[in-house]
């Protein structure tokens, strides 16, 4: 939608016509501007419809700044947009939406802000007059600073982990602030042990329409989607594709489905997108038999299984398909399972995952045989095992693994060892082969 009241001027052009900005703050807070990047501005009171985007820098925003720009997205991702001005009130029926809450631009508005909601997170947000929001006003997240010099004004009103000032507020339902004292006890978040969330107050769960919401990460997602989320404005009702599509963007919103809705096919393909979504699923859809598809598929979705379906067997098959020690219950910990771990994984073996009672030397031989045995030094310091011992076992297990043994373990007591083996008939090839491809260690060690 094409909105001829905003412009792109230069940096350099927004400095000259509205010089009071460089004493503010947040105009070019981290002084890494250029005269030659870019400000969306209007210069008039603007009425917009729709959600308003100040995430300029995402590329599904790209593609609608395109729009409200009216030139092409070839030209958009060619330049730097590091604010918008509007010198005037804003207007929207929908939600002012700052999703990202690392960064975002500097935004300026000169007059009162009237919307839907109002979500703000990295960006530096100065608004000059008034704050009148339909439903929500939060800022969350401490990368970002909201500076209001007038009344905010909407039935609810958080700020969570943000730097938000302003001079006076007009909350009906719920007020939350956690970097101020003067919070309700009763809105306050209670923490929960399992999930390892902070519960929203139930003073504020009450209004919302959605009574499966119970976190504050939860209701942002509803905001970004410029989602209705009070009861007494009356949302429309959703429907399983609404539910789908949202699910497909993204699993977590699963848990937010409605009975109704959340149907076996609908869990699976959450699961389909990642076994992470194990937790949000019907519960009743969780067996022995679902559990084993889920680690065959994937050795690191051992990590969602429910105790109870927890299994030596089921561990092996995740060690198999590729998964970290780490993930896997201690208690099945064994020395063939450590190995295979190591043998299947996607990266390096770590030895420091393995817990000292299981660090012995046919492990550690093991360690190296199948990774590089980078930390083979400290863990052997560390559990009082002679690190040449191992290397020549190592080295006894074949010639093929001279490679790791001189590329990672180089020593004059380990290759006169290797010499003692392989420097003979049988093998003489094979060992001029690692003898020439290591021949700077050889002649640094004086060994040619």
């Amino acid at each position: 939608m094409h909105n001829s009241a905003f412009k792109l001027i230069t940096i350099k052009e927004v400095k000259a016509q509205y010089p009071f900005l460089t004493d503010h703050e947040g105009f070019d807070y981290f002084d890494e501007w250029n005269d030659e990047d870019f400000f969306i501005v209007a210069n008039e009171d603007v009425i917009f419809k729709d959600n308003f985007y100040l995430d300029l820098y995402e590329e599904k925003e790209k593609k609608w700044l395109s729009n409200i720009l009216n030139l092409p997205l070839k030209e958009i991702e060619k330049i730097q947009i590091e604010g918008i001005l509007i010198n005037g009130n804003f207007t929207t029926n929908g939600t002012i939406i700052n999703a990202e809450g690392d960064y975002g631009p500097y935004v300026f508005i000169s007059g009162n802000v009237t919307c839907q909601s109002l979500l703000l997170g990295g960006s530096y947000v100065e608004i000059e007059g008034n704050v009148k929001a339909k439903e929500l006003v939060m800022s969350s997240y401490n990368h970002g600073n909201f500076k209001c010099s007038g009344v905010i004004d909407s039935p609810v009103f958080i700020a969570e982990d943000h730097y938000t000032t302003f001079t006076d507020r007009k909350n009906d339902l719920f007020y939350y602030n956690d970097k101020t004292d003067e919070v309700d006890p009763k809105n306050e978040c209670t923490y929960d042990e399992d999930s390892g969330e902070d519960i929203i107050s139930v003073e504020l769960r009450k209004h919302l329409d959605n009574p499966l919401i119970e976190t504050f990460e939860e209701l942002k997602r509803e905001l970004e989607f410029g989602e209705l989320i009070l009861k007494q404005n009356n949302p429309p009702a959703k429907t399983y594709e609404y539910w789908r599509d949202r699910v497909l963007s993204n699993y977590r919103d699963l848990k937010l489905v409605p009975k109704e809705f959340k149907t076996e096919e609908l869990c699976n393909l959450a699961l389909n997108t990642t076994y992470h979504a194990l937790p949000f699923i019907n519960q009743n859809l969780i067996t022995p038999e679902f559990c084993d598809k889920l680690v065959s598929k994937d050795g690191f979705a051992i990590q969602v299984i429910p105790d109870e379906f927890m299994t030596k067997e089921l561990c092996f098959k995740a060690a198999e398909n590729g998964t970290a020690l780490r993930l896997i219950p201690s208690a099945y910990y064994s020395e063939k399972l450590i190995l295979s771990v190591f043998k299947n994984g996607k990266h390096q073996p770590d030895i420091n995952d393995v817990p000292s009672e299981f660090i012995t030397k046919s492990l550690l031989v093991g360690y190296v045989i199948i990774g590089k045995g980078l930390w083979l030094d400290k863990a052997c310091k560390e559990n009082g095992i002679d690190k040449v011992e191992i290397l020549k076992r190592v080295i006894d297990s074949g010639i093929q693994y001279l490679d790791t043994v001189f590329g990672n373990h180089f020593s004059a007591e380990v290759v006169d060892y290797a010499a003692s083996i392989y420097n003979n008939e049988n093998h003489k090839p094979e060992w001029n082969k690692y003898v020439q491809k290591y021949k700077v260690k050889f002649e640094r060690l004086g060994l040619t």
